[in-house]
């Protein structure tokens, strides 16, 4: 495969990979938590034919219509010839199945003899697996209440649910009320749960209902939950919701949890689904968390941190959660960012990055006990189906996409592709060591994937860049002596429309800056935000040439015309050269070789030598020898040599020439032009006035002829190894 067509298969696969990951970030549908009518402003119809009993929620016209708080509109009861319910089945307000909870649309039991199976039906009316990790679960009744629990899964083989257990047990007291829950394992004893627990026991009030829970282990010893409390307080609101979380400690008294609050309050729409949360000390002072935040908001599957007044911040969580593709722009641009800037600015970003990812992955976290998912591709089943498991996945693998690019800009050798792999095994080990989060084999394999990505886009865009570079051409040096003001005032010409759009809505954004709702809606908040980013992005963009696409014909253009009066210039001194027709006969050529210093032990020698010299020679009379007179034009030309010789040894040393032996002018001038950074017509120039300045420093009379032509065609050749010096520094 051709290097060209290597090239341009990577490009297509890298656009690819960018264009699946937008598209698999697109947000579900979004749902409107407060449209619509709950069961309370609705009738309940209730129609029985034969087995079956259909009871729907209607409006006041008599309409069959959803109930939000319920979700659905209809629900389907079949009996069996004893009167027991052997199907549920729930639709919505069209007659289609509806999924409860976002789980499931229907229930199947079947009773035995003190037993009752109880399975989860989807669309079709088969049992599915729930998102809790079961299908099925096998209750057993004693006096009629429900004691113990056993999950299963779709072939009825025992099953751990998510919770870490097999099963439950429940007690009661004297009431007949549950008073509570221990957690069992498979061969149904007391299990610690994932929650840090294996006994829950509830506090109620007189009138039964449920105000607190207290934590326990296997045996009966007060422990800690995840989030380091030992027990819960409750207060309701009128629907009888959880609307306060008082955090206990072990004495049963009011306790900071591991993030810092003892208080939090929650708001829920009015679907009943939980809308914020907000954190007070005990005293009921608002308290800020590890990343600046007072609270949450819920926004469909993502959470977005909020300030003490309860609005949604402007920070980078809540827009890379909130506008999930931010995360692949914010990629792009990081990577760009770091394969265009100078080499030495490009090591500090890269640096600054890496703290990014700490920052992100294991700083500020809430500390809790040690999670772990050692099986690869979990996900798998629910990435085509679950938003929240796409965006995961694909956060996982962006975020280490730019710091592959940044490894393999610095660096430049196939070893850095064990250097993601490495460090992600390192994050994840950490977490799970500090408790910091869940150590999962899937996040390592997105780290290093996103690494990988990240390190083929450098390759990409250095050996495209080191294709074109025979292309590229010095620009006028007229266009440095353009005054600031004049530049300012053209620039402001130009982009006067750019100028005024970021204004217009950055001055938007900021006086509606606590008016954000959600970041996920189609409101004209959001709108003129999306616009704003790209405004911002959009100048990375307008002078380059990426995936074969060029984006600003303008400045294309100016480059081609500086190109043609360079060239103009330089078939000028062609010419000249031509008319001089310098011969290499005019003066015998000597070809003077360095050869390696004499060593410190040489020298200490030769400095013995001539000691000894000096003492046989005591007795001779040595006549005074008068200072040696340089001509004014062989100093001329010895400057002219020394200066040419000064500037090509600096681009030399700029562009990394390491070659073992050394090479004369006339060979780096040759290596540079091959570089691409040299303009050949400049070379034979060089190579002419070199050869004059030879013969002067070697004592020879030139002619004026040649001394007038030298004179003239130096600080050309400077201008054009300064120039030179420039696009290497460019390119570095």
């Amino acid at each position: 495969m051709s290097a060209n067509l290597k090239q341009k298969s990577v490009h297509a696969l890298l656009l690819a990979f960018i264009l699946a990951s937008i598209l698999f970030l697109l947000p579900d549908a979004a749902v409107d938590h407060e449209f619509g009518f709950t069961s309370s402003e609705l009738e309940v119809k209730e129609t029985v034919e034969k087995n079956a009993t259909t009871t729907s929620y209607v409006n006041s016209e008599g309409t069959v219509t959803d109930a939000i708080d319920m979700g659905y509109a209809t629900v389907q009861r079949t009996r069996d010839s004893a009167g027991q319910v052997i199907e549920e089945f729930y639709l919505d307000a069209a007659g289609n199945p509806v999924e409860r909870y976002g789980d499931y649309c229907g229930i199947a039991y079947e009773y035995n003899d003190g037993d009752t199976v109880i399975r989860y039906l989807g669309a079709d009316k088969k049992p599915m697996m729930l998102s809790s990790g079961y299908s099925a679960v096998v209750r057993t009744l004693v006096e009629g209440k429900a004691t113990d629990d056993f999950y299963y899964d779709l072939n009825m083989q025992p099953v751990q649910c998510t919770g870490g257990y097999y099963g439950l047990h429940r007690e009661y007291d004297e009431q007949g009320l549950n008073c509570a829950i221990t957690y069992l394992d498979e061969n149904r004893q007391p299990v610690i749960c994932t929650s840090g627990y294996a006994v829950k026991t509830y506090l109620r009030d007189s009138e039964g209902t449920v105000i607190g829970e207290r934590y326990f282990d296997t045996e009966g010893k007060p422990v800690k939950s995840s989030l380091g409390q030992y027990g819960e307080l409750y207060q309701r609101d009128e629907q009888g919701r959880i609307s306060q979380i008082t955090y206990l400690g072990a004495d049963g008294n009011p306790t900071p949890t591991n993030a810092g609050y003892t208080v939090m309050k929650r708001t829920y729409h009015r679907d009943g689904t939980a809308d914020t949360d907000m954190y007070f000390d005990a005293d009921g002072n608002p308290m800020v968390l590890s990343k600046g935040q007072h609270g949450i908001k819920r926004s469909g599957k993502v959470n977005l941190l909020l300030d003490k007044n309860g609005y949604v911040m402007l920070c980078v969580d809540n827009i890379l959660n909130g506008f999930p593709f931010m995360v692949v722009i914010s990629g792009c641009v990081i990577c760009l960012l770091i394969l265009l800037l100078p080499k030495k600015m490009s090591v500090f970003l890269t640096a600054a990055y890496v703290v990014f990812i700490l920052y992100e992955t294991l700083m500020f976290r809430e500390t809790g006990d040690a999670r772990t998912n050692f099986v690869l591709f979990s996900y798998a089943d629910r990435f085509l189906t679950e938003q929240a498991v796409r965006v995961g996945v694909i956060n996982n693998i962006w975020l280490f996409a730019p710091l592959g690019a940044g490894l393999y800009r610095i660096i430049q050798k196939k070893w850095v592709l064990l250097v993601p792999f490495l460090m992600s095994v390192a994050i994840e080990t950490t977490q799970y060591i500090t408790g910091l989060g869940i150590a999962e084999f899937d996040d390592v394999f997105g780290n290093t994937m996103g690494g990988w990505i990240g390190v083929l886009t450098a390759w990409a865009w250095l050996s495209r860049r080191k294709f074109s570079m025979d292309g590229q051409k010095t620009k006028e040096k007229k266009n440095e002596e353009i005054k600031l003001w004049q530049k300012l005032l053209s620039f402001l010409k130009e982009k006067l429309w750019y100028i005024f759009l970021l204004a217009i809505s950055t001055i938007y954004l900021v006086i509606n800056r606590f008016a954000i709702k959600k970041l996920d809606d189609a409101s004209m908040l959001s709108t003129v935000f999306i616009i704003w980013v790209i405004l911002l992005a959009l100048p990375l963009f307008s002078e380059l040439e990426f995936l074969g696409v060029k984006v600003k014909k303008e400045v294309k253009k100016a480059v081609e015309k500086s190109n043609e009066e360079v060239k103009a210039s330089l078939n000028n001194l062609q010419q000249l050269v031509s008319q001089i027709q310098i011969s290499n006969s005019v003066a015998p050529q000597f070809t003077i070789t360095g050869g390696s210093l004499p060593s410190e032990e040489r020298m200490d020698n030769l400095i013995k030598e001539i000691h000894l010299l000096n003492e046989q020679n005591t007795n001779k009379k040595t006549e005074k020898q008068d200072k040696v007179n340089i001509p004014a034009q062989n100093l001329e030309l010895f400057k002219m040599r020394y200066g040419i010789e000064a500037k090509l040894n600096d681009a030399m040393d700029l562009i990394g020439y390491n070659g073992k032996n050394h090479i004369s002018l006339v060979q780096s001038a040759y290596y540079l032009s091959q570089q691409g950074v040299l303009d050949p017509k400049c070379i034979d120039l060089l190579i002419q006035v070199v050869r004059i300045a030879n013969r002067g420093v070697h004592g020879e009379i030139v002619d004026q002829k040649y001394l007038d032509f030298a004179s003239e065609a130096y600080p050309k050749i400077i201008d054009a190894l300064d120039d030179c010096k420039e696009l290497i520094k460019k390119m570095t």
